[in-house]
């Protein structure tokens, strides 16, 4: 299977699929703001890159979140995700070969604060200074919640691939 380009393809598809659905569907809204909300598409992307590497995650994180931008209504936010969320995957998936296989919350905390500082940089500049406390709140509790729904799932499948 390692070297089976068209599985390698068919598993890149199903789950950019699967953060697009994540990302949607598990969505929470944040009142009075015209932020996107707390997703669970992070999840996805951590399993991803805590089972297969970085650059699958790089790959799927970046093309699922920013198609589930695109569908979700948030088009102008899909390069800014496609460029955030695929340098999320790929560090997360860097530390964790890189640190061993014990380290797991160590390359999520590495990741999320990518994602983090990211899109509160972005907000700043899209919607102005007073939509940062907003989004760091925001994304900090999407990165917890998603790390602590990823961690033991990837932890479980790792035992059976």
């Amino acid at each position: 299977m390692r070297d089976n380009v068209s599985v390698h393809l068919a598993l890149y598809g199903v789950l950019s699929a699967a953060v697009v659905i994540a990302t949607i569907v598990f969505r929470f809204p944040v009142p009075h703001s015209s932020l996107y909300g707390v997703n669970l598409g992070e999840a996805v992307i951590y399993i991803t890159a805590l089972l297969f590497g970085g650059l699958p995650a790089a790959i799927i994180g970046g093309v699922g979140s920013a198609l589930a931008d695109i569908v979700g209504g948030f088009p102008a936010w899909a390069p800014i995700t496609f460029f955030v969320k695929g340098l999320e995957g790929l560090i997360v998936g860097y530390v964790y070969n890189k640190s061993g296989s014990t380290k797991d919350i160590f390359a999520v905390f590495c990741g999320a604060a990518v994602m983090v500082i990211g899109y509160t940089i972005f907000a700043g500049l899209i919607y102005g200074l007073g939509a940062v406390p907003v989004e760091f709140i925001g994304d900090i509790i999407q990165t917890a919640f998603s790390g602590i729904i990823a961690i033991p799932i990837a932890r479980g499948l790792k035992k059976r691939m």
